[in-house]
């Protein structure tokens, strides 16, 4: 039998469906690349409205010749074959032709006549011809190549079983098999009739006898057959096969969920337990069949269930295309996200998608269950069912996760677990959430589709229903869990209460979104009348407005609160007073008085007697965070470090997120990013043990995690760890941060990709409509990287006229008076009105731009030194080296640039030599006798500057009006560089010149070659450094 191809495809509708390098890609037949992948591939299937068959490619003249293309297909037993040619005579029509040839000499054929089932001469049995042949393919098939891959691996032993729920595409893909396998088949439709032995076994006589007519022998005793003779005449038949069969063959049982009596299963089991040599067996279920347990110990079995079955993001599109549905790319993430593949639900959602101009908003749309749905899975699955099961799926539908005891709480009724485990077992759309299998989940269609059904049969019960799930959770200490459940009894009262407990801990983890969710559930009385929601509501007020509230404000309101709370019981009032001289020190902190912030600070530390409770520890650690905040302010960064390391949980809890920030912040201020490495490992190490994974917090420790990753030029887990944070992005708890996140996750990855050498793939991230940082609100853009994001994208493009322009607007000089402490954005910002400066001056050693550059430099490096931090002072050094070696004083340069090295080797860092390029390169090689860091450090160093830049001259290092020669340019290719340098595109470059797109990607490749560039942004600095552009 013939192994999977690394080369297989499947064509349907005039699409190709192949798998590369894990990806699975689409091509249209009659393209370019559909040719170009004919040269490499080695068979393919085909499916038209015309029929269908399996492509081989052959080599003519006794494997002497050249390459061509026959079709093959297999009807009633019969193999019928044609010539296609060569791989460029492959079009469409031409395979459509060969598809409608095939079709029509297998309805030639005579048809097999009935298989005898007693002796010859007596009557036959009448065996319905449908349910011994595999099913015509859909018209709007899709291919899967992959999973025929699959099916063909699982060939190497006797056994594969594809068990799924209804709807998952099973019998299409046990056709499809068919269909392109070149070896014997033989296909049998279980009906429940199939329940009687006698008519088991005579079909599947019938089914083999259409492989071989001679195993019609197999049943040589009268009928009905007593059933002392089922095994006797299975035993003769399987006698048969094994002496009649001379090549491997395929028994496909479809449907085999229909065998339920326990004759009928004895007899699959005595063929599962004496198959004969040359007959693997294709099973197709919703459930298991009995008994497997014997065959998987002994590795003789290979399965195939819902998870591989699903559709994927690219056979949702193909099915699509199939259905000519234009969906755009975020609707068929939704489409996917929404059914998990589940090809029923897909095809049903795109019925409801159809006359809809925006796929993506109907879909986002929840809730929303089409009635064609609700009755597939009334009619298909909850009325196969007995009534106390079709109550058990309905009334648990309302739980996100499942639980035996917590579903017997929620029904009233016992036996929870054994339900669940009997419905796993049934392939009813439920999964096991861990290895014990005690916890599980639904399907999230068919639980939506279980609710609206619900609701309709009993919509008094559902409320009742969320109040006992939330009874549970809070008996059990899932205090989210029953909060959440309380809102959707509609239960305010119970979820105020349990939202006021709870405020602690929300805040700590940084679940401020689910928390500002949770109160704007709330009537303002609600909230007015709890101490604790009150103070709540304040803190997540820039949520709402996006901007941080006004400290005087909430002092004014933590005034009126402790006079409306006066009444309460006494700690209490002390929780309230409190938390008003915390806000009262924080409001000294922001005026920059420190002493009275300290002083503030220590007060509350003495009124935390008596025992302790949630709220007073929730007071403490803000306490801490208070404190590390105005040491950092004085200047101590070593004592900031030791009071928010004892506001940081070490084990067992949820990490802080007020306290992570800060201490994140901090090591990397004191280039300690060893311990900042440690500290993100603890937190992704606690997170693991946590059931509501709090996503700011997760976002967060990506983007920060992310970027320690980056500088250590562990590139391959910094890219996973971006594609998180897009993934992150995307959360419906983090919409407010989504364009945010985004930006950043894309610049992340375009970072990466630059360092990896691979520009196209850069620029190709930041192209995307996605990467607008123009289109981000004001206030987001004023902060941290986001602002600087315009001006080094404008440098790493070799723009200076873009960078130049962000450093007039960007509210800085290089002359300001820089005061302790230097708050991080505005660190960021000053070093990166250094490069910019530095970038003005290349090329003009005397540029004053320069000079500028070295007195905000000296003025950085100075707080740096004060204040011990220690990872400024690095990258400032590097800075400063690079501005000397900028003005020619190299040997300057290289005794600044000595020295930093050695401090930054025991820290790794990396990326922050690395990405400096061609001049850190010509340094580096001249380095050695001016530092002490290891060979081994520089040569890592050296290796991680992206390749591209290994072949650039340094400009530093050519004499006066640079003279180094090269091919001259012509007018054309001055006007095709000129827009290079401007950021644009080879497509915008033929729409501005009026050049078609293959004329434009000829210039580009000339100037490369004329320039000794191997991209564009290298050819635009070299003729920035030649002169051929202007520096400016």
């Amino acid at each position: 039998m013939e192994k999977a191809s690394l080369t297989i495809g499947a064509v349907c509708n005039g699409c190709l469906v192949y798998e590369q390098q894990g990806q699975h890609m689409i091509v249209l037949v009659d393209t370019p690349s559909w040719y170009a992948w004919l040269e490499t591939a080695t068979t393919f299937s085909f499916t038209c409205e015309q029929g269908t068959f399996t492509a081989h490619k052959a080599r003519a003249g006794n494997r002497r010749g050249g390459w061509y293309w026959r079709a093959y297909r297999r009807k009633r037993g019969r193999l019928s074959r044609c010539y296609l040619g060569v791989s460029p005579n492959l079009t469409f029509a031409k395979l459509r032709e060969a598809a409608r040839r095939l079709a029509g000499e297998a309805e030639d054929t005579p048809p097999l006549v009935p298989v005898p089932i007693s002796p010859q001469g007596r009557t036959p049995a009448v065996i319905l011809q449908s349910t011994i042949a595999p099913p015509r393919l859909p018209v709007q098939h899709v291919a899967r190549p992959r999973l025929l891959a699959l099916l063909e691996q699982g060939l190497r032993g006797p056994v594969t079983l594809v068990s799924a729920p209804a709807g998952s595409g099973k019998t299409t893909l046990l056709a499809e098999w068919a269909a392109t396998t070149t070896g014997p088949v033989a296909w049998l439709s279980c009906e429940e009739g199939e329940n009687d032995p006698a008519r088991f076994l005579s079909s599947l006589i019938a089914a083999l006898a259409r492989v071989d007519a001679r195993l019609d022998s197999a049943a040589q005793t009268e009928r009905p057959w007593h059933p002392s003779e089922h095994e006797q005449v299975q035993t003769r038949l399987l006698n048969d096969l094994e002496r009649l069969l001379q090549h491997n063959t395929v028994l496909i049982l479809d449907d085999v969920h229909h065998l339920t009596t326990e004759a009928s299963q004895a007899l699959l089991l005595f063929l599962l337990n004496h198959l004969p040599s040359r007959l693997h067996l294709l099973i197709g279920t919703r459930v298991d069949p009995p008994r497997l347990a014997r065959l998987r110990a002994r590795q003789q079995i290979a399965e195939l269930r819902s998870q591989e079955l699903g559709f994927t993001p690219a056979e949702v599109e193909a099915f699509a295309h199939s259905m000519e549905l234009p969906l755009g790319s975020e609707a068929i993430r939704l489409l996917e996200e929404r059914t998990e593949g589940w090809i029923a639900g897909i095809q049903l959602l795109m019925l409801v998608l159809r006359g809809h101009a925006d796929g993506a908003e109907v879909l986002r749309a929840t809730g929303v269950t089409p009635r064609f749905l609700l009755d597939y899975v009334c009619e298909e699955i909850l009325r196969k069912l007995p009534p106390d099961m079709q109550r058990f799926l309905l009334q648990t539908s309302v739980l996100e996760r499942l639980t035996g005891p917590l579903c017997e709480s929620v029904t009233e009724e016992p036996d929870g677990q054994l339900k669940l485990e009997s419905l796993l077992q049934a392939n009813l759309f439920v999964s096991a959430l861990d290895a014990t299998n005690t916890w599980y989940r639904y399907h999230p269609l068919f639980a939506e589709t279980l609710r609206t059904q619900l609701q309709k049969q009993e919509p008094a019960l559902v409320p009742e229903l969320y109040r006992r799930a939330s009874r549970w959770y809070e008996q059990h200490g899932w205090a989210e869990d029953a909060c959440e459940y309380a809102y959707r009894a509609s239960d305010l009262s119970r979820a105020a209460r349990l939202l006021a407990e709870l405020v602690p801990s929300l805040v700590e983890q940084g679940k401020l979104v689910r928390l500002g969710h949770w109160l704007d559930r709330l009537p303002q009385e609600i909230i007015a009348a709890s101490m604790p929601l009150s103070l709540a509501w304040i803190w997540t007020q820039p949520l709402r407005t996006s901007q941080p509230p006004d400290p005087e404000k909430v002092i004014e309101h933590l005034t009126v609160l402790l006079k409306t709370h006066e009444k309460d019981d006494p700690e209490a009032q002390a929780d309230l007073q409190r938390e008003l001289t915390l806000q009262q020190a924080t409001l000294a902190l922001a005026r920059g008085d420190i002493p009275q912030a300290l002083s503030l600070a220590a007060e509350m530390t003495r009124s935390l007697t008596g025992p302790e409770t949630a709220w007073s520890r929730f007071t403490l650690w803000r306490q801490r965070v208070l404190l590390g905040a105005a040491y950092r302010v004085r200047g101590d960064l070593l004592a900031s470090e030791q009071t928010l390391r004892q506001a940081f949980p070490t084990s067992g809890t949820s990490p802080n997120f007020l306290v992570l920030a800060s201490l994140d912040e901090l090591y990397e201020e004191l280039g300690r990013l060893r311990e900042l490495g440690r500290l993100y490992e603890d937190v992704f190490r606690a997170l693991a043990w946590h059931h509501h994974l709090p996503p700011l917090l997760l976002a967060r420790a990506h983007l920060r995690y992310g970027a320690l990753l980056y500088e250590w030029n562990r590139l391959q887990e910094a890219e996973s760890s971006a594609q998180q944070l897009l993934e992150l992005a995307s959360h419906q708890d983090l919409a407010r941060f989504t364009p945010v996140l985004t930006v950043l996750g894309l610049w992340r990855q375009a970072r990466i990709a630059m360092a990896q050498g691979d520009s196209e793939r850069a620029w190709h991230l930041l192209e995307r409509k996605e990467f607008d940082v123009a289109q981000l609100p004001v206030s987001q853009t004023r902060q941290g990287l986001l602002s600087l994001v315009p001006a080094h994208l404008a440098l790493a493009r070799s723009q200076l006229d873009p960078a130049l322009q962000w450093a007039s607007t960007c509210g800085l000089r290089y002359d300001d008076l820089l005061t302790v402490p230097l708050e991080k954005n505005r660190y960021l910002g000053y070093t990166t009105l250094a490069r910019v400066l530095i970038a003005r001056g290349c090329g003009h050693p005397n540029a004053s731009s320069l000079s500028q550059a070295q007195i905000l430099l000296d003025r950085l490096l100075e707080i740096a030194v004060g204040t011990d931090a220690h990872g400024r002072r690095i990258e400032i050094q590097m800075l400063r080296a690079l501005a000397l070696h900028t003005q020619g004083k190299t040997r300057q340069a290289l005794t600044t640039l000595g020295p930093t090295l050695a401090q930054a080797e025991p820290e790794g860092y990396l990326r922050l030599f690395a990405d400096e390029g061609e001049v850190m390169a010509h340094l580096l090689t001249r380095i050695a006798p001016f530092t002490t860091a290891s060979p081994d450090y520089l040569q890592r160093i050296q290796a991680a500057i992206a390749p591209a830049w290994h072949t650039q001259p340094d400009p530093s290092t050519q004499a006066g009006p640079r003279s180094t020669p090269y091919e001259p340019l012509s007018a054309r290719e001055r006007s095709v560089l000129q827009l290079m340098a401007e950021g644009y595109s080879n497509q915008q470059i033929a729409e501005h010149l009026i050049l078609s797109l293959h004329t434009v990607k000829l210039h580009v490749k000339h100037l490369l070659a004329k320039l000794g560039a191997t991209n564009r942004t290298q050819a635009v600095a070299r003729a920035r450094a030649l002169h051929i552009l202007s520096p400016f």
